[in-house]
């Protein structure tokens, strides 16, 4: 099938779209408007001589359907993907980075990075977009949005249908703060787990090594707190993190917020345009995880296949 597709979005959502259209013989096209690939599994290194990077997005991944885990077992076999920690149901991880994954994963992919999409609009059987760098419409046979259900929202305007599915979901906010130690300390964990305990914190985590961490905060504190000051919210996830390492330096590096970091309720509806082939795809429709997300996306391919061919 020689068909112009356009996907929105280099998280798990987008690539697994690709992929899915790959399998047909539909060589799609990615957009981004960020730096790197991968959303919210995202990957920061750290600028000095050890190379160490925090994991600010999603810690790991689990595998539940037969598809995923074949993505899985070809990942450890391709050693880009590896076991993390010693966990019932196992968990897993980018090796060394959760970018390592997607960039392997997305290496026969056709993928732009820092484009921004800002119109979609159907154009009798096509769909036109809007490119907010060259200011250009741009005309494809079909789309497959992966974006966030509120920015997917507002993106959609001329697609009622996917509207309604769209406002039907909800997110929690996360405050991420990533930090390292002056000297590690002895018998650390690689990964400390704060759910349904009191306190601010919903878990830490290791990154690359023992010396690079990202703590969450909780959706209760992240979403009353997300848009306080970045001096303030530091100082709050400080106090909290010293009382596990009171005999330990912590060096602070960044603080990332995530507005729409888990699914809080996942969105019901169509998950394509009743009329036209333009499709949405998420952890959003499927549940907060990254598998999910994945399986989205392979449903949002199969449903532009079916209405393209």
């Amino acid at each position: 099938m020689s068909k112009k597709i356009l996907i929105i979005g280099s998280g798990i959502a987008g690539i697994s779209s690709s992929l899915k259209l790959k399998s047909y013989g539909i060589n799609s096209i990615i957009v981004d408007k960020g730096n790197f690939i991968g959303g919210r599994m995202s990957t920061r290194k750290i600028n000095d001589e050890s190379n160490s990077s925090f994991f600010h997005g999603a810690q790991f991944f689990t595998a539940k359907t037969h598809t995923f885990k074949k993505i899985i077992s070809s990942g450890i076999e391709g050693k880009y993907i590896k076991e993390f920690g010693n966990f019932d149901p196992k968990r897993y991880r980018g090796n060394e980075t959760m970018r390592d994954f997607l960039l392997n994963l997305s290496k026969e992919l056709h993928i732009k990075q820092k484009v921004k999409i800002t119109e979609i609009e159907p154009d009798n059987n096509r769909i036109n977009v809007l490119d907010d760098k060259i200011k250009k419409w741009m005309s494809y046979d079909g789309v497959i949005s992966t974006l966030p259900a509120p920015q997917n929202y507002e993106l959609l305007k001329q697609f009622p249908s996917l509207q309604t599915t769209l406002k039907t979901g909800s997110y929690h906010a996360c405050i991420a703060l990533m930090f390292t130690f002056d000297e590690i300390p002895s018998d650390l964990k690689i990964f400390y787990d704060f759910y349904k305990k009191p306190g601010i914190l919903s878990w830490m985590a290791s990154g690359s090594d023992l010396n690079v961490w990202t703590a969450h905060t909780n959706e209760e504190f992240s979403n009353l707190n997300y848009n306080e000051d970045k001096d303030f919210l530091k100082e709050k996830i400080m106090l909290s993190i010293k009382q596990f390492f009171l005999k330990s330096k912590i060096k602070f590096h960044s603080l990332h917020i995530w507005r729409y970091a888990k699914v809080a309720n996942k969105c019901s509806g169509t998950q394509i345009d009743f009329k036209y082939p333009v499709a949405i795809a998420g952890d959003f429709l499927e549940g907060p995880n990254v598998e999910s997300a994945f399986i989205s996306g392979y449903k949002a391919a199969d449903l532009i296949f079916d209405r393209l061919k």
